[in-house]
């Protein structure tokens, strides 16, 4: 009976804390959303970006798809705990999480490769 109530103790710490970085996370992105690029935007600079600015623009993109990523991975992590283990919807939401971690990954390289790309541009100019 008592592990049972430590379970959804931890379980109810657990969504309360998501769901407050959750609402920071929509507070930032609407505060970012007049800045941020439109995907037609991404296309088009990554095709044509030559200056500093473009690839900083493109890097600010890219980190902000990837903590969009890591917040998803979270939600699912903690949706994993919620389910009854012998489900398997468990096993679906750290799949999930997992794929969600590597997007997230991927997205935070492709900021760090426009990051390079602008500080080669400044040299260059």
């Amino acid at each position: 009976m008592k592990s049972n109530s430590t379970r959804v103790t931890v379980l109810v710490v657990l969504f309360l804390l998501t769901s407050v970085a959750l609402a920071a996370a929509q507070d930032q992105t609407i505060n970012m959303k007049e800045h941020q690029l439109t995907k037609k935007e991404v296309k088009a600079l990554i095709v044509s970006a030559k200056t500093p600015e473009d690839h900083l623009k493109l890097a600010s993109y890219f980190k902000g798809e990837a903590r969009q990523q890591e917040a998803s991975a979270m939600y699912h992590e903690e949706m994993a705990e919620l389910y009854d283990p012998k489900t398997q919807m468990t096993q679906h939401c750290k799949s999930l999480a997992e794929s969600l971690k590597n997007a997230a990954e991927a997205a935070s390289s492709m900021a760090a490769e426009h990051e390079k790309m602008a500080a080669q541009a400044r040299e260059n100019k």
